[in-house]
């Protein structure tokens, strides 16, 4: 099990950086490293605030060479699958790979807390990344190494690192004092 953890300090209340995270990713999740594309694909507002969505995300990170062939375009991406709490303190969340999600066990929770005195927010985005070695049993002998490294990166790296970014992007949007809705 492989852990990781971001966390993003900003100078908006909490309550509206979630929104924003919640609603502007289609906006937003384009103009990150590698990110081609986020569309939601499904989304449930409940009567009492919570809201269960699915975003599709497809990306073009460099792969290692040994993956050229292996690896097509249209296994770049995951589905994320995001449970929001009514109060939008928390976001429970899964990722589902295209490439190896037999392998893979990807999930956690982003954070978004009062910080700065009440004039801010903390947003904590951690979870835990496994990989199934006898998943990867399945692969080529070649290809068991670079893979396994390859989703490690991706996920380990290039999604907090992006996350890191998402939130500084929607603090951008809220500083231009745009709408928040409860819907996109």
């Amino acid at each position: 099990m492989k852990a990781f953890r971001c966390l993003v300090g900003v100078r908006h209340p909490p309550e509206r950086v979630a929104l924003g995270v919640r609603d502007w990713m289609a906006e937003v999740g384009p103009n990150l490293e590698n990110v081609d594309t986020v569309i939601t694909t499904a989304r449930l507002d409940r009567p009492d605030g919570a809201a269960s969505l699915v975003n599709e995300w497809r990306v073009t990170p460099a792969l290692p060479a040994a993956l050229d062939g292996v690896v097509t375009r249209d296994m770049l991406g995951w589905l994320d699958h995001a449970e929001w709490a009514a109060d939008l303190g928390a976001c429970k969340w899964r990722i589902e790979p295209f490439f190896m999600a037999e392998a893979i066990d990807c999930k956690g929770v982003t954070r978004f807390e009062s910080a700065m005195g009440g004039r801010g927010a903390r947003v904590t985005f951690e979870g835990q990344l496994d990989i199934d070695p006898a998943a990867l049993a399945t692969l080529p002998v070649v290809w068991r190494g670079p893979a396994s490294i390859a989703v490690e990166m991706l996920i380990s790296t290039l999604i907090p690192r992006n996350f890191r970014k998402c939130v500084e992007a929607v603090s951008v949007l809220l500083e231009t004092e745009r709408q928040l809705t409860s819907a996109p």
